[in-house]
């Protein structure tokens, strides 16, 4: 339809100025104004946005882009529909921006250099950071560009800039579109993600095209040579891009990181945020948060009845004690929540929101007891909690009570991801459901943080199976999705990790221990694991690690699922040398005297000069727990890399096989199998670092 030296609605069409896939531009005047109008055919709008009614999404989506006011993006004025030919089309009237495309100037005056370059930039990150911070029609905040590159930003003599065309993207069609050849975005700026799934995007995909945009306008070429679109998507998902100092060697090393990092493939890897971007650009280092985070070693102690226990060791030690409470203990273990009269401790709660989604919590004193525990012969299930009144009311009640506690760190709701007792279905994913519940009430957290307690921290907490973890997708999903939420930290619970757990399934676990932290800058804490293999887990970076005094080293789904715990005859004592702690019976520990006999016994204050009998009992064979532990702890804080932490946990397993070996009346070989899977796991990652 060639419309030029027409009059639509007052608006006298005088010049052509572009065309694309799903629409055509011109230059109109009204009233002694002139204006851009876009035209796009309603037939390119999606089926959802375009039905009638109350259905009707366009005219929101349009009014949310009208609203939006800002320097450096273009503003929407105006918007109608014309009907030509039975064919309906959209009208969408827009400021005229004067100017050159920042492609123009590109292939005219050839790449800026690197200041100049960053004065554009910092302002069209000015106004992205603005889309993606107001408010949507969806629950979430902000807008999405979703078509960002140098044709869409206009710069003017003075330098200023003007977005435009952000936000219609989300409402086009483009598999319809695409019969007629037209790629969705500009393909050299698609993101991997834009590629394989253009309707479910996040902000992270816009950071990706404005690594690609900052490559341009350094380098004056893309960050993949390709002859062909097949050639360019399969280098945009799976190969590296080539560094940009590769085409001009003057790029500075700290910008070139920024670049690359940019242009990660997995969102998680990228920055979360514009502000974080920024923050990096103008500072001498890479920043992944607004703030900086204490991620140095810490342990952390699951309590239970351990109040003679700590307050004896607090005699001698006055180094605060990270501490993880759980909520349902307040009723027959008071003390607990009285912390503060005791010593300096770092508190947490465990809302035991886990063991709610089993039938057995009634069983669990305290359980039921729990302002958010179901009702009337209930379970917490995606189902139970399906509404989102009823996930707010949850959330409020959890939080509340941590508060009311006295948690020095909140921590959102969660369960076990991979809960047993839903079946999979045909039509179900009982896993899908429970881990988008969680996202959900994590959201809800942060919410509830940010207007009830604003100066505490929020901590996610993340359960699922270890061996999901094997699987590369299920790890990127985990990762690419906890990333992006503005929480302070991650306390994750992983099932199936434990003293002899798999190679494979223990280097996965490990890895995402790492990439969440190195990726996020925040805090992780690994919950319920051997001792030693916590130590070992802070010599990789991750930043914490917990159990229980002596106990609670693992977490298996079958702690909930069985009505109670036997019994237990046996008191477990950590030998730094063997890396483990070792069970023995309470009444007749013959097997630590052989152990003691081999290899020493022990000369802390708690142990030297008294019998096995007395050290085995209790308080001294866990006041003997919590020095030594906390005495290793402090050795990994006085290595300051990566590098030499893993080379030091490395020694210390070389030296627990040495001590098997001579322990060969006490143990059999297959004891010891764990310290060769750990040797393998931990000299891989030694190798990666």
């Amino acid at each position: 339809m060639n419309i030029t030296g027409t009059t639509i609605n007052g608006y006298v069409f005088n010049e052509f100025i572009d065309s694309g896939g799903f629409g055509a531009v011109y230059k109109a005047e009204k009233d002694g104004k002139t204006y851009a109008i876009k035209i796009f055919r309603e037939e390119y709008i999606l089926k959802e946005f375009r039905q009638r009614g109350d259905k009707n999404r366009i005219q929101r989506e349009i009014s949310i882009l009208k609203a939006v006011n800002h320097p450096y993006l273009i503003k929407y004025i105006d918007d109608f529909t014309l009907i030509s030919q039975s064919i309906p089309s959209i009208f969408l009237v827009m400021e005229f921006a004067e100017g050159r495309t920042l492609r123009k100037i590109l292939d005219t005056q050839g790449p800026f250099e690197e200041q100049q370059a960053l004065n554009i930039f910092s302002k069209i990150l000015d106004g992205t950071q603005y889309l993606h911070n107001i408010r949507g029609d969806d629950e979430g905040k902000g807008i999405i560009h979703r078509d960002l590159h140098t044709k869409n930003i206009i710069i003017d003599v003075a330098g200023d800039i003007k977005i435009i065309d952000y936000g219609i993207s989300k409402i086009i069609d483009y598999s319809s579109i695409t019969k007629t050849g037209y790629i969705l975005g500009f393909p050299p700026y698609m993101s991997p993600e834009q590629i394989t799934d253009s309707k479910n995007l996040d902000k992270r995909s816009d950071l990706y095209t404005l690594g690609v945009v900052l490559y341009e306008m350094l380098t004056g070429k893309f960050p993949y040579e390709f002859s062909n679109f097949p050639e360019l998507v399969d280098k945009i998902k799976n190969q590296p891009p080539t560094p940009p100092r590769i085409h001009r060697s003057s790029i500075s090393n700290r910008l070139e990181n920024i670049i690359l990092k940019l242009l990660e493939k997995e969102p998680y890897q990228r920055f979360t945020k514009i502000e974080m971007l920024a923050n990096s650009i103008k500072q001498d280092e890479i920043r992944l948060t607004e703030k900086e985070y204490d991620i140095s070693p810490k342990f952390y102690s699951i309590l239970w009845n351990e109040k003679g226990i700590l307050e004896e060791y607090l005699k001698s030690n006055k180094s605060p004690l990270n501490v993880i409470l759980p909520a349902h203990h307040q009723f027959q273990q008071k003390w607990m929540f009285q912390l503060d009269r005791m010593g300096i401790f770092h508190k947490m709660v465990d809302p035991s929101t886990i063991r709610l989604a089993y039938g057995t919590y009634t069983n669990t004193k305290g359980l039921t007891k729990l302002p958010y525990a179901p009702t009337n012969f209930q379970v917490i299930t995606p189902e139970y909690l399906h509404d989102y009144k009823k996930q707010k009311q949850y959330v409020g009640a959890v939080l509340s009570e941590q508060l009311n506690l006295g948690a020095d760190v909140l921590l959102s709701p969660f369960h076990y991801t991979h809960n047993t007792t839903i079946l999979p279905l045909s039509q179900r994913n009982p896993v899908a459901e429970w881990f988008d519940l969680d996202m959900k009430l994590l959201k809800e957290s942060i919410d509830y943080r940010n207007e009830k307690a604003p100066d505490k921290e929020i901590y996610a907490g993340i359960c699922l199976n270890g061996e999901s973890l094997n699987d590369p997708l299920n790890k990127r999903i985990v990762l690419n999705h906890f990333s992006t939420f503005e929480c302070d930290g991650y306390l994750f619970f992983v099932d199936g990790i434990e003293r002899n757990t798999s190679q494979i399934t223990l280097f996965n676990y490990l890895d995402t221990l790492i990439q969440l932290q190195e990726n996020t800058s925040k805090p992780v804490i690994a919950v319920r694991v051997n001792i030693g293999l916590g130590l070992g887990i802070l010599c990789t970076g991750v930043s914490a690690f917990s159990m229980g005094t002596s106990r609670f080293e693992s977490f298996t789904e079958n702690l909930y699922k069985e009505p109670s715990e036997p019994y237990n005859l046996y008191e477990r004592y950590y030998f730094p040398s063997l890396l483990t702690t070792i069970a023995v019976e309470r009444k007749n520990p013959t097997k630590l005297a052989a152990i003691n006999d081999v290899i020493g016994a022990c000369q802390c204050n708690y142990c030297k000069g008294k019998s096995v009998i007395e050290v085995i009992k209790n308080p001294n064979s866990k006041l003997h727990f919590l020095h030594m532990v906390n005495k290793d702890v402090q050795i990994i804080k006085t290595l300051t890399d990566v590098k030499s932490r893993l080379n030091y946990f490395i020694e210390r397993i070389s030296i627990a096989k040495k001590m098997y070996e001579k322990l060969t009346g006490v143990f059999t070989s297959q004891d010891a199998i764990y310290l060769n899977n750990w040797e393998k796991v931990f000299n891989e990652l030694l190798r990666r670092t």
